[in-house]
């Protein structure tokens, strides 16, 4: 995987993660509730970070989910941003993203989890 943008905005939060990146969760892990991960707009799927949340058993077998342009809306206006970490990908990047929403809060320990797999083969950025 590779995106054409290499650094993230220096700014992150909901409207610009929202706005800017393509978000893809985990509907089939409840833990996973609020946790996203972020690729630019248009670029390639992150088939890589995926596979390696299933390695370790933070992310479901399920198929991912993407948020649709016609409900970023109801995104922006429906998440709490918590925190978004950047990693190096190639030339590009990718976020992890964590926020809260009533329905669906985040899990703290699984962020935590979620950032040590990342970690362990990925470059943070900032």
């Amino acid at each position: 995987m590779s995106n054409t943008s290499a650094a993230p905005p220096a700014a992150l939060d909901t409207a610009t993660i929202v706005d800017h990146y393509d978000l893809r969760f985990d509907a089939g892990d409840k833990r996973n509730g609020s946790l996203y991960v972020c690729t630019p707009r248009g670029g390639p799927a992150p088939d890589e970070v995926l596979a390696a949340l299933r390695a370790a058993g933070l992310w479901s077998d399920e198929a991912e989910k993407s948020v649709a342009d016609e409900q970023r809306q109801a995104y922006r206006d429906g998440l709490q941003f918590v925190a978004a970490t950047a990693y190096r990908d190639g030339a590009g990047h990718f976020l992890l993203a964590r926020f809260d929403h009533p329905k669906f809060p985040s899990d703290g320990a699984r962020w935590d989890a979620w950032l040590a797999c990342l970690d362990a083969d990925h470059e943070r950025i900032g």
